[in-house]
């Protein structure tokens, strides 16, 4: 009887879990007026290297490293989402607006970059009137796979102006 009880116990938590992600990502926001291009994806493995006051380290397990070519077209947007690892991006070109859980923009221009970690929900739109390009590098544990890579969410329900 105890069998049973634990057995149906685990199945409705499973079924729990299960719509709670099928309901994250029916809520999820689409990205739109964007290109994505894979360049490379190399493992790493466990990394520990530190210079100029520059410090990075994979604590316990091995990381890869990935890079993607990121266009976004005037009034392109990602849709809200987050990542695994730390990302680095690098706009190569154009201009892009940045939004975070709180709803605050931050503008970033060609020549410039920003980080993107803890796995922090945010958005990127292309607000101007030029396509923007942004080289973006992943670093994230060995076992993401290249569809993991971004991880969509809903809009935060504090942020309706931001769409």
């Amino acid at each position: 009887m105890k069998r049973t009880a634990l057995l149906l116990a685990v199945g409705v938590a499973v079924l729990a879990l299960l719509a709670l992600v099928v309901v994250g990502v029916a809520l999820a926001t689409p990205p739109s007026g964007v290109a994505a291009t894979p360049l490379t994806r190399a493992t790493l493995g466990k990394i520990q290297a530190k210079n100029d006051g520059i410090k990075v380290k994979s604590l316990q397990r091995s990381a890869d490293v990935a890079l993607v070519k990121l266009t976004i077209e005037p009034g392109g947007k990602t849709g809200w989402h987050h990542h695994p690892g730390v990302v680095l991006v690098s706009v190569a070109s154009g201009t892009v607006t940045e939004y975070h859980e709180d709803c605050q923009p931050t503008v970033i221009q060609a020549g410039e970059g920003f980080v993107e970690s803890q796995g922090h929900v945010h958005f990127v739109r292309n607000e101007g009137k030029d396509p923007a390009v942004l080289y973006v590098t992943f670093l994230v544990p060995t076992t993401t796979p290249p569809t993991g890579l971004t991880i969509p969410d809903p809009q935060p329900k504090d942020c309706s102006n931001v769409k």
